[in-house]
Order: C-alpha cells, then sequence, then structure tokens
C-alpha cells in the first residue's frame, strides 16, 4: 500500500482543559437545498462523522445530522444548518474531531510530516518538510530547499521511498525536474 497522508492534523485549542483536536476535512460547495454539503475527507475518517456525533468548525461545535455517500465521496448535513443558504456560510471550512483513528503501516498524520529534513537518495540534504498540500490523485509534501525555490514532491512511494520519523527524516527519489523546474 502507498503510503498516503491523511486529512487529519492537531488544531490549537484555546483551553489547555479543552481536548485537543484533529481536522480529517473540509467541506466543499454545497448539494439541493437541505444543507448538505460535500466533504473532502479520507473514507477511513468517515466513522468519525457520523450521525449525532459532535465535530467542530472554525472551533464551533455542529452536531452531525446526516452523512450520505456519493459517486464521488461524501456528503454531510449538520444540525442547525438546514438550507443551501446556511450551508454556503460554511463551505471551506475545516472538520475537526476530538479523537483520531489508528494509523496503519505507512500511514502519518501531516504535523508528524512537518519539520522533516529532506534528503535525496545519495544521503544529500535538500530541505524541510514545510506543508502537506492534499490532492485528488495524491498528496503532496511542499519541501523548502535549502538552496533554492520551494518545491512539491507527490507523497508515493515511487518518489518518497522511505520516511523515518525516529530519525526526523524523509527520502525523495530526485528525478529530473522535480527539484529544479
Amino acid at each position: 500500500m502507498p503510503p498516503e497522508t491523511k486529512r487529519a492534523s492537531t488544531l490549537a485549542s484555546s483551553s489547555s482543559t479543552e481536548p485537543e483536536r484533529f481536522v480529517i476535512g473540509r467541506l466543499g460547495r454545497p448539494h439541493g437545498l437541505d444543507g448538505f454539503l460535500g466533504v473532502y475527507v479520507d473514507e477511513e475518517d468517515v466513522v468519525s462523522v457520523q450521525p449525532g456525533t459532535t465535530v467542530f468548525l472554525e472551533g464551533r461545535p455542529h452536531v452531525v445530522r446526516a452523512v450520505r455517500r456519493v459517486d464521488r465521496g461524501f456528503q454531510l448535513a449538520f444540525k442547525g444548518i438546514d438550507d443551501r443558504e446556511a450551508a454556503e456560510e460554511v463551505r471551506g471550512l475545516e472538520v475537526a474531531v476530538t479523537e483520531r483513528r489508528q494509523l496503519g503501516d505507512g500511514e502519518y498524520w501531516p504535523a508528524d510530516l512537518i519539520g522533516l529534513s529532506v534528503v535525496d537518495q545519495d544521503g544529500r540534504a535538500v530541505g524541510v518538510v514545510t506543508d502537506v498540500v492534499f490532492g485528488p490523485g495524491q498528496d503532496r509534501l511542499r519541501v523548502e530547499q535549502t538552496d533554492g525555490p520551494a518545491f512539491e514532491v507527490p507523497f508515493v512511494d515511487a518518489l518518497v521511498p522511505m520516511v523515518d520519523l525516529q530519525a526526523g527524516r524523509v527520502e525523495i527519489n530526485s528525478i529530473p525536474g522535480l527539484i529544479e523546474p
């Protein structure tokens, strides 16, 4: 299984007594007239947003009213967001939960990847992971080079064969055109 990043990252909470929150997805455009919104979320994380579950949109709690599977993913509806106009107001917001699922082999939380040093297949320093960019085909690691412009590398086995969280580094296969435009 190729390594995939998950749409979950740590959010800072405003109080030390509040539980830590983890972003698992982002709301897309409204669908229909009854408050449903598309949601960009990994299928494994949908268990976190079942009807009756409380999630957080910009730090504010919202109870999931309904979840439906559609051809290209999932749609969510929330209590109190009952029409298209109300759904439009929360479009684009991140969906956060207080508990995250157990990761499988080859899966990483974005917050664990950010800050890792990046080396090429020969062990030469390339830069540092500064962000994880989520995409429909695959996610990408944004790398700030030590000497040069930032670039993105698709987070797939062929280009990122090794992630070593304990050593604090990621190895990339620097194929022609990946680092230099």
